[in-house]
């Protein structure tokens, strides 16, 4: 059996990585982000170069901790945390096709 800290290593490196795929789906053009785990919600803070005037916006997401770590195999859980970060990161740089 794991330890609980074994366990919360792994769940986080999963979160890290599951977040950074949707962040690279978003196409950003520059971005730094952190998984902080807490109870329940996890919070996601994205540093993101942003469009309007040139410098970098951090903004904080709120996100379920089970639809974080499901998103890497369950579409309806990875589409709606892409479709919420979308309208939250409106105001990050895109990349350039």
């Amino acid at each position: 059996m794991e330890n609980s800290k074994t366990l919360s290593s792994q769940e986080l490196a999963k979160a890290r990585v599951n977040a950074n795929a949707i962040l690279e789906e978003l196409q950003l053009d520059a971005y730094i982000y952190e998984v902080e785990p807490h109870n329940g919600d996890w919070e996601i803070r994205i540093e993101c170069a942003c469009d309007i005037n040139g410098g970098w916006e951090m903004i904080s997401l709120k996100v379920p901790k089970d639809m974080l770590l499901d998103s890497d195999h369950e579409h309806t859980a990875k589409a709606s945390l892409y479709a919420y970060w979308k309208k939250k990161l409106d105001r990050c740089k895109l990349r350039k096709p």
